[in-house]
């Protein structure tokens, strides 16, 4: 991957975090230094995060793993393969341990080869407000977090934001999955892709990541990021994604 891309791939995952922080009444998010901590209060690290890119000023994490510590809500320290063994060095006094689980980050180097959407697999809209209770439904079976915690995170104003789009795909009217676009540069950093269980399997969770592609495309996208589950990573590796970073997490030790 050059260098402008990993950045972009880098700068993706840090916007889609900082925007959904924004929608949250108890999000917030914040600068140290080249490091970007953001945080939505929800009790998974996934939305609590420092995002590390670079090799930081010892204070600058610091100062990041303190912020988050003060919101009392688990959060990652998320850091690229490459600069892992550095961060884990300044991380070594902040009660932080390296977390077993990592995550590729896969891009796709051109939106030029968007197929068409196939017919009968699903409907693609953008999401409607009366759509919004559905797509959480549909977040909480897919990644198992509790539907309270999707009302949360995807609440009725993300429709209005223009660094985002979501869609949502239905079967015979019923919301069988959603995705969501969020821009950022050149970049079409896509994420939360769910599929309900009755859904899965026909094609739908590739097809709702082409048409979050094709609708980044349309807002002038020229690439294409995520980051993936290791089951995930076939499906997209099929499509046209490589792996192009590897990232790793400090947890709070406690």
């Amino acid at each position: 991957m050059d260098a402008e891309l990993l950045n972009d791939a880098h700068d993706s995952w840090a916007a889609w975090l900082t925007a959904t922080a924004e929608h949250i009444e108890a999000g917030g998010s914040q600068r140290f230094g080249a490091i970007t901590a953001a945080g939505t209060g929800v009790p998974f690290g996934l939305f609590n995060q420092a995002f590390v890119f670079t090799d930081p000023d010892p204070q600058d994490l610091a100062d990041a793993v303190a912020w988050l510590t003060g919101r009392e809500a688990p959060f990652w320290v998320t850091v690229p393969d490459p600069l892992f063994a550095t961060v884990a060095e300044h991380a070594a006094d902040l009660d932080l341990t390296p977390r077993e689980h990592s995550m590729p980050g896969m891009a796709l180097t051109s939106l030029d080869g968007i197929p068409p959407s196939p017919e009968a697999v699903a409907d693609i809209a953008p999401m409607q407000p009366e759509h919004v209770e559905d797509a959480a439904a549909v977040a909480s079976e897919a990644f198992g977090v509790p539907l309270e915690y999707c009302r949360v995170l995807i609440p009725a104003s993300v429709i209005d934001d223009d660094r985002m789009r979501w869609i949502v795909g239905t079967v015979d009217g019923e919301v069988a999955g959603c995705g969501q676009l969020v821009v950022s540069g050149r970049v079409a950093g896509v994420y939360t892709i769910a599929v309900r269980e009755a859904f899965r399997r026909r094609g739908i969770g590739e097809l709702l990541t082409w048409e979050t592609l094709r609708a980044g495309r349309d807002l002038g996208c020229e690439v294409g990021v995520l980051q993936a589950s290791e089951m995930g990573k076939p499906i997209y590796a099929r499509m046209g994604f490589e792996e192009t970073v590897r990232y790793r997490m400090l947890v709070p030790a406690t």
